[in-house]
């Protein structure tokens, strides 16, 4: 077997891994908070067919496809995570194409990180629109690289249609896309400027590629053309949103939020990039520069919005995974050429990161955690990725209340909580019809099963006969529910 062949060959089987990896027990984890939004959104979307642009809840890309999805394969916690995880597979298998920049072993090691990550591994697995997000970034830079390469050639519109689509289904996804397209639209127009590539040919591409994007933009956010007075709106009230987010600091933090996730689970990654982007930079490599660029930006910008959550973890990890692998690939064919003591210190390190890497990722996906792994250094809360987890204990309650309604159909049900909060419940109950929902607790109900926050049972009367059964929706936030004895 030849040389391209089995490199291939390793390259399938880092794909089948990721696949494996992403696919085992997907549907085992109970539906986070924000997985229950998305979920029971889509399944209103699913059933009703109507949908509006809401930047609370981000774009339409996602509730589109898993509604096209629960269509073909019925709603269930698997069908809800099934694009992610195929998102989270594409973002591997795209490395492939990035052969000619990162080098065949730099595209190899960054698959190898992609495919472990405890990051990528834990959102290719969770239903919401970062996976996405990253994917579409991927697409529209492999699409830059190429169309640099074709630039004089047909085929370079090839490259110009896949951008377009990865950027627009990028902005029909979440808000985040605006920032992305922020960074990468400077450093392409420095680009030009220093190649001094502006130029008729580059006229016509732009507005090919505004086209484009326009037309995946308006079918998206128009409903499929059935409300066009939204696309005066949709880019106005994003912005004015997330905005006042962070304005308020509705989910503020430490300036420092993501150095602590890059440096517990994604230590390899973190560290061969920051060294990598130094070597880099010395060989005025200028794809390299660019991922250099791009993760810098996203950690200072990301760090400085006061929108802390770790899911954003992702768009800062990608270009340092690229480069992170890049460096990697030239580096340890480099050992045996190094000083004994000098290649054994490297080997080690490398060893123990790799081990480190694996076992949190392991740790992160596969294991019964449901509390958060936030810790406190002198002061400063050190976040990890388990964030505010819906616990096993909701599938219990839900078990109960499936067999009442199973029981006498007609059970009625009631669940309030203030700010509604009281996600992900609303999935799980999304097949009973005789299920209500209020954002602050009556004083009174007769509902068969009535469910509330612990710290607000006083504040409600039922009849004495009600039995009640406390659980943990997610640690340190208690509920109570109460149902009418058989």
């Amino acid at each position: 077997m030849n040389k391209k062949n089995r490199y291939i060959l390793v390259f399938l089987a880092i794909i089948i891994l990721a696949t494996a990896l992403r696919f085992y027990s997907l549907d085992d984890r109970v539906f986070h908070h924000d997985e229950g939004v998305h979920g029971y959104l889509t399944y209103k979307l699913f059933k009703n067919g109507a949908y509006h642009y809401d930047p609370t809840y981000h774009g339409p890309f996602l509730y589109y496809t898993t509604a096209a999805t629960f269509h073909l394969f019925g709603d269930s916690n698997f069908t809800a995570r099934l694009l992610p995880a195929i998102a989270g597979v594409l973002l591997v298998a795209l490395m492939y194409t990035l052969r000619g920049r990162l080098g065949d072993p730099g595209a190899l090691l960054a698959a190898s990180m992609l495919t472990i990550s405890p990051s990528f591994l834990y959102y290719s697995r969770f239903f919401r629109n970062d996976i996405y997000i990253a994917l579409f970034s991927l697409v529209f830079v492999i699409s830059a690289v190429k169309y640099v390469k074709y630039r004089s050639d047909w085929r370079r519109l090839i490259y110009v249609f896949t951008g377009a689509m990865a950027g627009s289904l990028a902005i029909c996804t979440k808000e985040n896309a605006y920032i992305i397209a922020g960074f990468f639209f400077l450093f392409v127009v420095g680009y030009l400027i220093t190649k001094k590539q502006i130029n008729i040919s580059t006229a016509i591409d732009a507005s090919l590629f505004a086209l484009i994007s326009f037309a995946v933009f308006a079918i998206f956010y128009t409903n499929f053309l059935t409300d066009p007075g939204a696309l005066f709106s949709v880019i106005p009230d994003a912005i004015n949103h997330w905005a006042e987010m962070h304005r308020i600091e509705r989910i503020g933090g430490h300036w420092s939020f993501y150095l602590p996730i890059l440096v517990r689970y994604e230590l390899p990654i973190t560290v061969f990039a920051f060294i990598g982007g130094l070597h880099y930079l010395k060989k005025r490599n200028i794809f390299m520069i660019f991922l250099l660029y791009w993760g810098i930006t996203s950690l200072i910008t990301y760090s400085y919005l006061q929108e802390k959550v770790p899911w954003l973890a992702l768009h800062i990890l990608l270009p340092f995974a690229l480069l992170a692998g890049a460096y990697l690939g030239e580096l340890l064919p480099t050992l045996p050429h190094k000083p004994r003591n000098v290649e054994t210190a490297i080997v080690v390190a490398v060893v123990l990161m790799a081990g480190l890497f694996i076992q949190q990722s392991i740790y992160i996906n596969y294991c019964e955690n449901t509390a958060s792994d936030e810790i406190v250094v002198h002061g400063i809360p050190v976040h990890g990725l388990i964030y505010v987890q819906t616990t096993a204990e909701v599938l219990d309650v839900v078990d109960f209340i499936d067999q009442q309604v199973r029981d006498d159909s007609d059970t009625s049900i009631l669940i309030a909580a203030p700010e509604n909060d009281y996600w992900p419940l609303p999935w799980y109950m999304r097949n009973h019809k005789g299920c209500g929902y209020m954002h602050s607790v009556p004083e009174r109900s007769s509902a068969d099963i009535v469910i509330i926050p612990e710290e607000e049972r006083y504040n409600i009367t039922l009849h004495w006969s009600y039995s009640n059964r406390e659980f943990e929706l997610r640690p340190g936030y208690d509920m109570v529910m109460y149902y009418k004895p058989d």
